[in-house]
């Protein structure tokens, strides 16, 4: 089971992925939560990194934001950014199991 700085390193990447794309579409929150069906406070968590996701929640956001799912998941961050990433996360081998 990973630890909650992995999971916290992923809660970040994805929240500022949302971010970028509901700004890129030109969405507020408000409008960004009537499309995908989400409260305007979860989105705001979810962009700050500060809450877990379920998976039904991100097919949903990414199906309103008009993207793929891996999106969300791309670790590749712009130079001004202000998120100080701790590295990539160890990951798992399901075939050592």
């Amino acid at each position: 089971m990973p630890d909650r700085t992995h999971t916290l390193h992923w809660a970040e990447i994805i929240g500022r992925k949302l971010r970028e794309h509901r700004k890129s579409c030109g969405l507020s929150l408000e409008e960004l939560s009537r499309i995908s069906g989400s409260t305007v406070p979860t989105l705001s968590h979810l962009e700050r990194g500060t809450r877990d996701v379920k998976l039904s929640t991100l097919v949903s956001l990414a199906g309103a934001l008009r993207i793929e799912l891996p999106e969300l998941f791309n670790e590749v961050s712009k130079p001004n950014d202000d998120l100080q990433s701790e590295g990539t996360p160890v990951g798992y081998d399901l075939d050592d199991a």
